[in-house]
């Protein structure tokens, strides 16, 4: 070529690398759109137990105020140590777990609870009652906590256990909110894999579920995930990165071909020397030569304007030149599987 055309072989020179240049760049594109949405998801995931790990920082700092304006205000009674030990027994038997109770009889129980605090001259009955309902305490509890604080004491007693229930439960509120934004900055540093090396061996098990945290906000309430993990698959050496990008893509297709609403199947079993990984869902499925094509770069089924048609060519790259595996579709009307098979000693890394 070189001798007889060299001017043909420029040309085929040039063409071979603007195609590579085109789909590196289609690939840079698809990355950076994935990773948009992940951020948006994460975002919005973080976003709901961070607000309720502020606002139960703002009302503990009020129940605070109140708890130590309690205290003093006892002191000023010239309330015994006797009578306060006898009080804090009280308290301490509607601290436990108490039954839930539904709406209806919650708020016939507050109701009563204030009826008793209103007949005993007990003031802000609006912030007691709830709090003592919330923990178990019945009108009988407030009789006995009555024998022990009698007369003007009688109110910041009440006050003062009111006060400690509320504190409970705002600070389990908060432990709960932030050990769900725990949960997904690990679930994150799980996906993102920053913190291990390329090549090592895993779970695919935590590779689908810390996926399934970061697509959260895709799956919605319309869509049941069903996990058919089986036993005694083991361990694979892999990229678990890369792997995670495979799962990315398989679980965020097959929601996008149910619409939001359905069932979701994520099914792990292991071979004689691989394991087989299935990612199902009950869409309308692909006609046959949709499914004949999936796999091939740059064709796509969807708006131009949103997907470039390398979510599966990736896929398939990745499990095939990077890990020696294979994929494959299985797809009729009502039940799609992509089916994938890693061997457990990767051959080609």
């Amino acid at each position: 070529m070189n001798a007889w055309f060299p001017f043909g072989g420029h040309l085929i020179e040039g063409l071979y690398r603007t195609a590579r240049s085109i789909e590196a760049t289609a690939r840079q594109r698809q990355s950076l759109i994935t990773l948009g949405t992940l951020a948006a998801g994460l975002a919005h995931e973080i976003n709901n137990p961070a607000a309720a790990a502020v606002r139960a920082v703002d009302a503990l700092e009020d129940v605070c105020e109140t708890l130590l304006g309690s205290v003093s205000r006892l002191a000023g009674h010239q309330v015994s140590a006797r009578q306060f030990s006898a009080l804090d027994m009280l308290r301490q038997e509607v601290t436990g777990p108490a039954v839930a109770a539904d709406a209806l009889t919650q708020a016939d129980l507050e109701e009563a609870l204030a009826e008793w605090l209103t007949r005993h001259g007990v003031g802000r009955e609006w912030m007691i009652a709830p709090s003592l309902a919330a923990a178990g305490a019945d009108t009988g509890w407030c009789e006995r906590a009555a024998a022990i604080l009698d007369g003007p004491a009688l109110e910041p007693g009440l006050e003062w256990v009111a006060s400690t229930l509320s504190a409970a439960m705002l600070l389990a509120e908060m432990k709960e909110s932030t050990g769900r934004i725990s949960a997904l900055v690990a679930a994150v540093k799980s996906y993102t894999q920053m913190d291990r090396a390329s090549l090592q061996r895993i779970d695919v098990t935590d590779g689908l579920e810390s996926t399934l945290v970061m697509l959260g906000h895709q799956l919605g309430d319309g869509v049941t995930v069903v996990r058919d993990y089986g036993p005694g698959v083991p361990p694979v050496e892999a990229h678990a990165g890369e792997l995670n990008q495979v799962w990315t893509n398989l679980i965020g297709n097959a929601v996008e071909a149910m619409d939001g609403k359905g069932t979701l199947r994520l099914s792990t079993r292991a071979g004689q020397n691989d394991i087989v990984i299935e990612v199902a869902d009950t869409g309308c499925g692909m006609p046959p030569d949709v499914a004949a094509r999936a796999f091939e770069p740059f064709f796509t089924t969807k708006d131009a304007a949103t997907s470039t048609g390398l979510g599966l060519d990736i896929a398939r790259r990745i499990i095939t030149e990077r890990h020696g595996g294979t994929i494959d579709i299985d797809s009729r009307p009502g039940h799609t599987v992509l089916r994938v098979q890693i061997p457990v000693r990767a051959s080609k890394l």
